[in-house]
């Protein structure tokens, strides 16, 4: 009974042990599957990476249907209790599994890669074509540790290194690896990955499966929070190999950035919603649904109004013009605050007044989506646009082929131009930090930036363009907390009065902030069983 696969509970994920109890990772009909079974062809090999893949997370979906940016000063969750309970503080090591429980999911995962990477070598060869599928097994697999290790790394911070799988007789104790190490094994698994893999994957039956392009993206993220100060002193060697991965994704010449329609906020929703489009490094396939219709419609649509942005987030955005609210020449009126903003704001907010599907968002007091008016209605005055198809009825018809990205194009541009910035003294050093800025800007409709910015205020810059096209991509709330900002503080609303003609701004939630929030603490159980040293401040 040896060969058993499961998952132990003795340490609650971390440790997984081999045992007598029922396989988990249900590999065939046959629940009493062995591991000679599991590897005993190519085919049963590969059905096994395939088990490894739904551990992989959903970005829209880390907490129940809601995103970690709903977490953010960008988001709101409307109903999911355990998000907004987490955004008021009210999580510490005993209880942080019930909002975030990616310490455990990742060592389930990571304990089946580490599972595949040793028996890969042994599978026999039964046909031509075994060799090659082995390869491209091992490069998958090395992917996705390294992506569950990456989502422990931003979550938690340093971890302990678990390389091959743990049996009963291992030590329980483990010790975590300084943040230089992880980042080596992270990016060590990444390396040994892109030559066994395509760079990309022409046919469709392939699509979401690791391939090059997408270890590649992978490693431009680890290096920018690696060189980040949450992470790092300003070690401009750190900031530049962010840079040169970055770029070395760009320079693959395989994706560009979806620019098919004319009109710019049209053009920038269709990013989300025309499928496997050719700025997409990588996405989850969600399969044939409504789920973003029905999670981010406004009641007055029949949806349930999860994820609303916030008027903090809001303020956010420039107009047309590409100046800031702020700016006294950059036209904006406050008693008609969306008129004349810039197109992605049209594509990503709905507002008190928006038409969608013929319905005007009514958020007023008594409208039909009004704020605070139920369990489905916004609480700060705003609903999320961004994601949904609006061709998609919720009462009759099919839905569409959706999609969970996770790497685009635009971030890796982005992610050049912050490294870049940060390895130089000016940004006038290195034209491609404006190249790179500006033709996401081109993209959305406005003008280049000004000229003649010093290095904050292309930080600045920068930061901006990657909260505005980013957003709800899963990286505010992570950027919040590499760059060492203090996130907490009032998360505003907005409340029309019937007429639209005037409102009140108000305070949705007053979110706390302690520097030790920048990490999660670490699950109180693991603590318990492996004396893995908890994070600073949640002792």
């Amino acid at each position: 009974m040896k060969n058993k696969i499961f998952i132990g509970t003795l340490l609650i994920g971390l440790l997984s042990i081999v045992s007598c109890k029922k396989d988990f990772l249900d590999l065939a009909p046959n629940e009493n599957i062995t591991e000679e079974q599991a590897f005993s062809t190519m085919i049963q090999t590969e059905n096994f990476v395939n088990n490894i893949y739904s551990v992989l997370p959903t970005a829209q979906a880390r907490i129940n249907s809601t995103p970690y940016d709903s977490m953010s000063d960008e988001g709101f969750a409307t109903y999911t209790a355990s998000a907004i309970t987490f955004s008021g503080g009210g999580y510490g090591p005993s209880n942080i599994t019930t909002y975030i429980n990616v310490w455990r999911n990742s060592y389930v995962g990571i304990r089946k890669a580490n599972i595949a990477l040793l028996k890969l070598p042994d599978v026999p060869v039964l046909n031509p074509e075994d060799e090659e599928t082995r390869k491209r097994l091992r490069g998958e697999v090395l992917f996705m540790r390294a992506f569950l290790y990456f989502d422990i790394l931003k979550i938690y911070g340093r971890f302990p290194i678990i390389d091959k799988p743990r049996s009963v007789n291992d030590d329980v104790v483990l010790t975590r690896n300084s943040y230089e190490e992880c980042v080596a094994f992270i990016l060590k698994d990444l390396n040994d990955a892109i030559p066994l893999l395509p760079t990309t994957y022409a046919a469709t039956n392939l699509l979401g499966r690791a391939n090059g392009a997408m270890c590649m993206a992978l490693k431009s993220r680890l290096l920018l929070y690696a060189a980040s100060p949450l992470n790092s002193a300003d070690v401009a060697a750190k900031w530049q190999a962010a840079a040169v991965a970055s770029k070395e994704v760009i320079d693959l010449n395989q994706f560009t950035l979806y620019n098919a329609l004319a009109n710019k906020a049209d053009n920038y929703k269709a990013i989300f919603n025309v499928f496997a489009n050719n700025e997409i490094i990588w996405f989850r396939n969600q399969g044939n649904n409504k789920n973003y219709e029905q999670y981010y419609y406004p009641p007055g649509l029949s949806g349930w109004g999860n994820t609303t942005p916030t008027q903090n987030f809001v303020d956010e955005y420039q107009m047309a013009n590409g100046l800031d609210i702020t700016n006294p020449a950059s036209g904006y009126d406050p008693t008609r605050p969306y008129i004349g903003r810039e197109p992605r704001f049209y594509a990503t907010v709905w507002y008190n007044g928006s038409i969608s599907r013929g319905v005007n968002i009514q958020t007023y007091p008594g409208g039909n989506s009004a704020i605070n008016g139920g369990t489905n209605n916004t609480k700060t005055g705003y609903y999320l646009r961004k994601f949904v198809d609006e061709n998609v009825s919720l009462s009759t018809g099919s839905g569409r082929q959706a999609m969970s990205i996770w790497f685009r194009l635009a971030e890796m541009y982005i992610n050049y131009a912050e490294a870049s910035n940060e390895a130089n003294t000016s940004p006038s050093a290195d034209p491609l930090i404006y190249t790179y800025v500006n033709v996401i800007r081109t993209r959305a409709g406005l003008p280049n930036l000004a000229t003649g910015l010093n290095k904050e205020q292309m930080r600045l810059a920068i930061r901006h363009e990657r909260r505005v096209e980013l957003s709800f991509e899963e990286h505010r709330f992570f950027d919040d907390r590499r760059w060492k900002l203090r996130f907490g503080g009032d998360i505003k609303a907005i409340n029309w009065n019937a007429a639209g003609t005037s409102y009140t701004i108000s305070v949705a939630q007053n979110r706390p902030f302690e520097e030790k929030m920048w990490y999660m603490p670490i699950p109180q159980s693991e603590v318990d069983v492996t004396k893995v040293a908890q994070n600073p401040g949640w002792q």
